[in-house]
């Protein structure tokens, strides 16, 4: 086996780099491209440090009587449905893994691909950015693929660049064309190389193959974005909430300067879906600026709980308005951008008088869009974990799967 043959295929792999953004362009307020009707997009979301499962809904069904937590999303009651009584088998650590839930807490070769990273196999290959993680706090990973985190983007300056960059298209075209030169000559190498090694390495190389294969879809991604027109987006302005009426501290988490960042994250992550940039998205972020945590173990006091649901609040009314911008984007088919796109809000941990700050019981769900039937609530057995729930996502989204990493089968939503 000729070793620098070996290397040279491997580098040209490795050393793909990020390219520029170009949406799609609209027509008015409509969203244009792939606009069957159909769900074909996914968002994801963890809300890590937890949620207080205390003040959740206690009825079910159509006519449910929300709680103060979800008042927020109290317009929007018909565009989604409430999963609660949900376990998260894991610790408090497993937070991380919300959409990447495995059984065995520590070990990391229980982990394969995460929800989002399953959905970008299916409907990411047909935008330019084939799945946006985003965090805003340092995490173990987010997303996961074969084993490993995808690695995220943790800046919004960089984050806005990688969906609407300006780059010099004849140079990025000159580029694409060398990438597509050292590929073509990667995979005449490593097929001569099938012949010369063990049945063993002939398996890894069949791996090799099939990276290679993901490569050239991206350059080929990559090649018909190209020639779109650029889209001219502003950086979004800063988020301002209306704080009228409210208590001191839920007004003083809406002018927290690291909750609009956030706002403005999702802000960034619904434009990229408006444009077509991309199809699925999995954003994590953890509310601990203004004590959050310790008033997490502090949920049996009054001032604690109390707290803890007006933090929750301001996670609802961040939610809210991400929906909202869904709904209020008119698709040609008469339906929303909201429609098409599959939305599963989570968080790993249940803060609640019970077990304290980092529960494991009562972990909700808000599946929002999606043309899925809404407006009910479901309260599950506290035996199902979420990836009943994850798998039913998936199964809505076309993917012809039975079963998602720890799944017992799939939830009706």
């Amino acid at each position: 086996m000729n070793r620098r043959n070996m290397l040279k295929s491997a580098g040209c792999v490795l050393m793909l780099p990020a390219l520029e953004s170009f949406g799609r362009s609209l027509t008015g307020d409509y969203l244009t491209g792939d606009d069957t009707g159909k769900a074909n997009r996914l968002f994801c979301m963890n809300i890590g440090n937890g949620m207080c499962s205390d003040n959740f809904p206690t009825s079910t069904g159509s006519g449910y009587q929300s709680s103060s937590t979800f008042q927020p999303l109290e317009n929007l009651k018909d565009d989604f449905t409430l999963c609660t009584n949900l376990r998260n088998y894991g610790n408090h650590e497993s937070t991380m893994f919300a959409f990447a839930e495995y059984a065995e807490p520590g070990n990391f070769q229980m982990i394969k691909d995460s929800v989002d990273e399953v959905a970008a196999a299916h409907i990411g290959n047909e935008t330019r950015i084939r799945n946006l993680v985003v965090e805003q706090r340092s995490s173990y990973g987010i997303s996961w693929k074969n084993g490993l985190p995808v690695s995220p983007i943790a800046d919004v300056q960089i984050l806005f660049q990688n969906i609407f960059g300006k780059v010099d298209k004849t140079k990025q075209a000159e580029l694409l064309a060398l990438k597509k030169s050292m590929l073509d000559a990667s995979k005449d190498d490593a097929k001569r190389m099938m012949g010369n090694v063990s049945q063993e390495d002939r398996a890894k190389l069949d791996e090799y193959f099939s990276s290679l294969r993901e490569s050239e879809i991206s350059i080929q991604r990559s090649e018909r974005w190209l020639s779109q027109e650029h889209v001219e987006v502003p950086f979004p302005e800063n988020v301002k909430f209306k704080t009228d009426g409210l208590s001191e501290y839920l007004q003083k988490i809406l002018v927290c300067p690291h909750f609009n960042q956030r706002s403005t994250y999702l802000d960034l992550l619904y434009l990229a879906f408006k444009f077509d940039v991309t199809r699925v998205a999995n954003v994590y972020s953890e509310w601990n600026w203004l004590g959050h945590h310790t008033d997490s173990h502090a949920v049996n006091t009054e001032e604690g709980f109390i707290k803890n649901i007006e933090a929750d609040q301001a996670y609802m009314m961040q939610t809210a308005r991400f929906l909202d911008k869904l709904k209020s984007t008119k698709t040609k088919s008469g339906g929303t951008l909201l429609d098409q796109t599959v939305c599963l809000i989570t968080s790993s941990l249940s803060i609640n008088k019970e077990e304290g700050a980092h529960g494991m019981k009562n972990n909700p769900v808000i599946v929002a869009g999606g043309g899925f039937e809404h407006g009910k609530h479901i309260k599950f057995n506290g035996a199902d974990n979420r990836n009943n729930v994850y798998l039913a996502a998936l199964q809505h989204l076309g993917l012809e799967i039975e079963s998602f990493a720890t799944s017992s089968g799939s939830a009706k939503i």
